[in-house]
């Protein structure tokens, strides 16, 4: 009676040990999996920042008078604002603005990153956005 008493407990210890040992594996499996998929996320954003900062340098290397067009268009109704003859048109224009259909100023936007190099922010700005109104991890 001792030695099937013995038996039992004997196999249900091991039963427990080997429960605890799968349960153990499981974990680091995670654990692995989880490290695995950070280590992609971090090699495709550094692949994709090399990427977009390669872009922008080239950009900036090829800068035309269209950078100087849009600093002038950009800065031009800042100035006219201080003088009094023109600060009524400066008003008016922006009044004019805010009947833009949305499109075109994501056209605009998209002209002005591409012109100024400013794509590595723009893609931040957008994986940030992603993950606001999606929830989790983008990159």
């Amino acid at each position: 009676m001792i030695t099937l008493i013995t038996s039992l407990f004997t196999e249900g210890i091991g039963y427990f040990k080997r429960k605890q040992e799968a349960k153990n594996k499981a974990q680091e499996r995670s654990e692995q999996l989880e490290l695995a998929k950070v280590t992609a996320q971090i090699k495709r954003i550094e692949s994709g920042d090399k990427s977009a900062t390669q872009l922008d340098e080239i950009s900036l290397k090829n800068r035309g008078w269209k950078d100087e067009y849009l600093l002038i268009l950009t800065t031009l109704p800042l100035g006219l604002s201080f003088i009094p003859e023109w600060a009524y048109i400066v008003t008016e224009g922006f009044e004019a603005l805010e009947s833009v259909p949305e499109y075109y100023w994501y056209a605009l936007g998209l002209i002005y990153i591409d012109t100024f190099g400013f794509r590595r922010m723009a893609r931040m700005a957008v994986e940030c956005w992603l993950q606001r109104k999606f929830g989790g991890t983008y990159g």
